[in-house]
């Protein structure tokens, strides 16, 4: 049987492209990874990772462990914490991770709330995106994470959810139109896309992120008219910051336009379907104890900021 923390340190290194940031990431020297790193090999008779490109990568031996080191590295992690589990262990540690916008809105909210009723459990969140999250999941880096789901209309251009998760749906993530504040649509209380039809529109690029273009474009489409996108931003903060300059209009789910609102005006766009899904995933077979009610303080807090 090989020596976990030779795999653990193999798999931190492959993922992270770096000895140093594979030794932070494990609490490790980084004389250590390597010693680990080359401990396998041997052990293998096989050339695991090259390092002489930078970023240090796998080789093709490497890239084949890998994918069954990730598998193996979260059975490991959930017969430990299923042990836990029937110990009753009331200490211990919750590893979550969120993507931007939650991280920024109701998570926190949640993870306050857990932490005062749970105060020897001790939680780390992790600001990550897909799919640096679900890698995590897989490996038992993380035991929890919040991830989103996009309108099935664009699931063709992003990987399905993975059959060795489960996951509850948190809450729905509305479109909602953003509008300088003095502008003649904000005096209405809700809009229908027809109406932003002449409206200069600032969005991601479509190589940005590709759901939301896609589906922009898409819902447009629907509408009959094709969105004319004035200026093309990678960040819904600058794509904010456009808005209220006066330099048009933006359609963004919820999440990503946390108020106040004194810069800007949002109005609810009717008969489009949601955007996204918010959703609360994890490890298949994991006994967490801290994950059950975790999960609840998260919906509670979800559907308090989303509806």
């Amino acid at each position: 049987m090989y020596d976990l923390r030779r795999l653990r340190a193999f798999h931190a290194v492959a993922n992270s492209g770096s000895f140093s940031a594979a030794a932070r990431e494990l609490g490790y020297t980084q004389s250590v990874v390597s010693h680990h790193v080359a401990a396998l090999e041997s052990e293998l008779g096989l050339t695991l990772v090259n390092r002489a490109t930078r970023p240090v990568c796998a080789t093709d031996a490497g890239r084949r462990l890998l994918r069954h080191t990730e598998a193996a590295l979260g059975y490991i992690t959930a017969a430990e914490d299923e042990l836990r589990a029937v110990a009753g262990l009331e200490r211990g540690a919750l590893r979550m991770g969120a993507f931007l916008s939650a991280a920024n809105s109701f998570v926190p909210v949640a993870l306050a709330r857990f932490t005062a009723a749970y105060p020897e459990v001790e939680v780390r969140l992790d600001q990550l995106e897909e799919p640096e999250e679900l890698r995590r999941i897989r490996s038992g880096d993380l035991d929890l994470a919040v991830v989103f789901r996009v309108s099935e209309r664009a699931e063709s251009g992003r990987q399905r959810p993975d059959k060795g998760l489960d996951d509850v749906i948190l809450a729905d993530d509305p479109y909602r139109v953003v509008l300088p504040p003095l502008h003649p649509l904000a005096s209405r209380c809700e809009l229908r896309l027809t109406d932003l039809a002449a409206e200069r529109i600032t969005a991601p690029p479509p190589r940005g992120f590709f759901p939301y273009r896609t589906l922009l474009e898409q819902i447009c489409a629907d509408a009959g008219f094709e969105p004319n996108i004035a200026h093309e931003v990678n960040d819904v903060t600058v794509a904010r910051a456009f808005v209220a300059a006066g330099l048009g209009i933006a359609v963004l789910p919820e999440l990503a336009v946390p108020p106040p609102h004194h810069d800007v005006a949002v109005r609810p766009l009717r008969d489009v379907a949601p955007f996204r899904s918010i959703h609360a995933t994890w490890l298949r077979g994991r006994k967490m104890p801290s994950v059950a009610p975790m999960v609840q303080y998260l919906r509670e807090a979800a559907k308090a900021r989303l509806g």
